[in-house]
């Protein structure tokens, strides 16, 4: 199946309206995204000493019953 040209044209219209730059320049919102990534890093760092101490994992079967996997 041909795509239609009235996608082209929109497509084309697209391509005037934003530049190169405006694609690939750091937005103001990357600010955010670097407390964000802050609390990501902290939460993956918790999680893997958390992971450490077996003895506070849920053994695996109740996580199967509980999500309906059961074998």
């Amino acid at each position: 199946m041909k795509p239609s040209s009235r996608y082209f044209e929109l497509m084309s219209d697209l391509r005037e309206k934003i530049s190169r730059e405006e694609l690939t320049e750091v937005q103001a919102n990357a600010v955010a995204d670097q407390g964000y990534d802050a609390w990501k890093e902290e939460k993956i760092k918790s999680a893997l000493k958390q992971s450490e101490d077996r003895s506070t994992m849920i053994p695996a079967n109740k996580v199967w019953e509980r999500f309906g996997f059961e074998r």
